[in-house]
């Protein structure tokens, strides 16, 4: 690092730079261990090579767990790195099942490729790694475009050795057959009938594409953990991940915003500013207080409740209401939920005291490797019987790897069932079935429980005749063709043998005066009640008995939060109008977004408010007078930059020596565009064909 102006500043900047190193180097977590999750792949032809190869599961993608996938290798005849779309799909050959796409690692992430290649028809994804090292975990990078990535891999993708693909590819480029099997049958161990899981995560909601996707998880699960907890089929554990900070720097704006306990647990400041918004030590403290409503729970024999508390707190107390801190909000969930508030209370103790947490002590310790799963290093993790999880997080996906785990006769009834997400709207087998590739009209999905986990079947009012699908419910052309069936409250009900039932639903109660319509929050012209009939229109279309859907439902409306039966007003001023010179006013369900006098509003779609605030003159428009100063201020932005780099550098300078220390132990990304053309790995290498370099600071 080259030090210039003051000694002072220069030993501040020096300090920051190794505060990370300190941490890791403490003797608490001096023996860190990366643990890589492995499958096979194993060769059957040709004789000369066969055998079984190790390869490493990569953190997205959709490993089949508990299952083989057997085709043939594919290796591309150029564009072998697959860092731009492929123009025409891979060749498949009958007989020799899936295509197994072999590519090579480099030039572009890990999402990247395995995207492209699964565009181009790839069934799995093979990246073979470029570097003569053990075994690495590939992971996305929290950008929002890896992450987009990452979520539409659908398919199987590891990486195997270089020694490995030395192996494999001279063979495939001769243009001679390997046929494989990929084998996930033994990942995980299935010791008895329970299978014990954790979820490591985080309570702050406002950590980009990647943490949105955690938290969605979280409420697309929910009632599947607690069925599988309330049977007795899992023993599930949540987990917080928290870092500890020197004694030296204990003092430091660092720490100070980002720990509690005078710097025993800490959690990075969701948006980086110690002088604004939420900090570290309020993303902890949540932490601290949801393991607590966990103990609690588990103490009281109901640990599915920690489930309830985690999606209320982030319907009701989030950082985007401003309530995310607001010890009232999170102790309101409490109530609700009928949980001991004193307890709680105790169990998160004193936050500002010099004392030692047991609950955060004890996570601190089981971050470290038990002999069997190694280090938790990843956030959000999974782990199933002792093994680290490593796919997508989605409910499918766990359920699925969940359900790898149970003995064959232990397997709960829910494993046989619980696959519905491929025929969900804009899901994979949803998406395929409405294609109609064959023209038979199967435009229906149903899930299976076998690889893909779909099937293409007659939608309901169909049944197949001969080889095609022939409407049989009679509601589907009723709603068009009969005028008893087509009005705009009107219902129909198939009862069979050609009967049809048709009848109009009463008024919505959503419109009525009521001071609760339809049971719902009302302030106003503000409503929770949301009317149904659409939903029993299609319930009577798709085959089934519209009188199962209820007539409303309660949903707070936008601008509010809540259950629908108690609305709060959402202060947008909280996270909007923060641009210079901008005056935010909240109003009951919505917000006013204007300048300071003397200024004027111009439209900025670059704004994240939509809006600049520019000085108008002594008139207040804007003149040849706005319009100059506006383009000196971009000279100056242009000028400036080098300042403003150097800062926003110097504020992620921690983020940057966290992810060297972890790429010790696993590549987040393969390459990130450094502006050159370039792509730099995260162990701060080239990964290009020319000479490797260290990229610094």
């Amino acid at each position: 690092m080259t030090c210039r102006g003051t000694i002072g500043r220069c030993s501040s900047f020096a300090f920051v730079a190794v505060l990370f190193a300190l941490v890791v180097s403490a003797p608490k977590f001096a023996s860190a261990i990366f643990h890589v999750e492995k499958a096979n792949v194993v060769v059957r032809l040709p004789t000369a090579v066969a055998g079984a190869y190790d390869m490493a599961i990569a953190n997205f993608g959709s490993p089949i767990y508990g299952a083989t996938l057997s085709g043939k290798l594919v290796y591309p005849p150029d564009d072998e790195d697959a860092c731009y779309p492929y123009n025409a799909p891979f060749p498949r050959s009958p007989g020799q099942g899936a295509s197994v796409v072999v590519l090579d690692r480099g030039f572009c992430a890990f999402t990247k490729k395995a995207l492209h290649a699964q565009n181009a028809g790839a069934d799995a994804v093979i990246i073979v790694d470029n570097v003569d090292e053990p075994l690495v975990t590939m992971d996305a990078s929290a950008d929002d475009q890896s992450v987009g990535e990452a979520a539409n891999i659908t398919v199987p993708v590891g990486l195997v050795t270089k020694a490995t693909g030395d192996i494999f590819e001279p063979i495939l480029t001769a243009g001679t057959t390997i046929l494989v099997t990929l084998n996930w049958t033994d990942v995980l161990p299935h010791p008895d009938s329970r299978v014990e899981w954790e979820l490591w995560t985080n309570s702050g909601d406002n950590c980009g594409a990647k943490c949105d996707a955690q938290k969605g998880f979280i409420k697309d699960f929910k009632e599947t953990a607690v069925t599988l907890e309330k049977n007795g089929y899992t023993q599930f554990t949540p987990h917080y991940v928290t870092w500890l900070c020197p004694p030296e720097a204990i003092d430091e704006p660092f720490c100070v915003q980002q720990c509690i306990n005078n710097g025993r647990y800490c959690c990075p400041d969701p948006d980086s500013d110690f002088a604004a918004g939420f900090s570290g030590a309020d993303v902890v403290t949540e932490n601290l207080r949801t393991l607590c409503v966990f103990r609690e729970a588990n103490a009281t024999a109901s640990p599915w409740k920690w489930w309830d508390y985690v999606t209320q707190f982030e319907d009701a107390c989030t950082m985007a209401n401003g309530r995310f801190n607001d010890l009232e909000c999170a102790e309101s969930v409490l109530v609700a939920l009928s949980l001991d508030v004193d307890a709680i209370r105790a169990c998160v103790g004193d936050v500002t005291a010099d004392v030692v947490n047991d609950v955060l002590e004890n996570e601190q310790e089981m971050q470290l490797d038990d002999g069997r799963r190694g280090d938790i290093n990843i956030l959000p993790t999974v782990v199933i019987n002792d093994r680290q999880y490593r796919g997508k997080l989605t409910r499918e996906a766990v359920l699925r790897t969940l359900c790898s785990g149970f003995a064959e006769s232990t397997r709960p009834e829910l494993c046989d069932q619980g696959f519905e997400d491929k025929c969900l709207e804009d899901n994979e087998g949803s998406l395929t079935c409405a294609r109609d590739a064959t023209g038979n009209g199967m435009t229906g999905c149903q899930v299976t429980a076998e690889t893909p986990f779909f099937a293409c079947v007659c939608p309901a009012g169909a049944k197949l005749v001969g080889e095609k699908c022939e409407v049989t419910n009679g509601c589907v052309a009723a709603i068009f063709d009969t005028p008893a069936c087509a009005c705009d409250r009107c219902v129909c009900t198939d009862s069979g043998l050609g009967k049809i039932d048709c009848h109009e639903e009463p008024p919505s109660a959503c419109v009525s005066d009521a001071e609760h319509p339809g049971g719902c929050w009302r302030i106003g012209k503000h409503s929770a009640c949301v009317d149904q009939i659409d939903q029993k229109k299609q319930t009577g279309i798709a085959g089934g008995d519209p009188a199962t859907v209820q007539a409303s439902s309660c949903k707070c409306p936008a601008g509010f939060v809540g259950d629908g039966l108690t609305c709060v007003d959402v202060d947008e001023c909280q996270t909007s109008c923060k641009g210079e010179h901008m005056r935010c006013a909240n109003t009951f369900g919505s917000f006013t977004c204007t300048c300071d006098s003397g200024f004027g509003k111009m439209d900025d779609a670059s704004s994240s408010d939509g809006m600049t605030c520019l000085h108008g003159g002594s008139g207040g428009g804007f003149g040849i007078g706005t319009v100059f100063v506006a383009v000196l201020g971009s000279c100056a932005v242009l000028g400036g930059g080098g300042y403003l780099i150097y800062r926003v550098r110097l504020r992620s300078y921690m983020n940057q020596e966290i992810k060297a220390i972890m790429s010790q132990y696993m590549p987040l990304e393969d390459g990130e565009n450094n502006g050159d053309g370039h792509f730099a790995a995260p162990n701060g290498h080239e990964d290009s064909d020319g000479d490797e370099e260290s990229n610094r600071l």
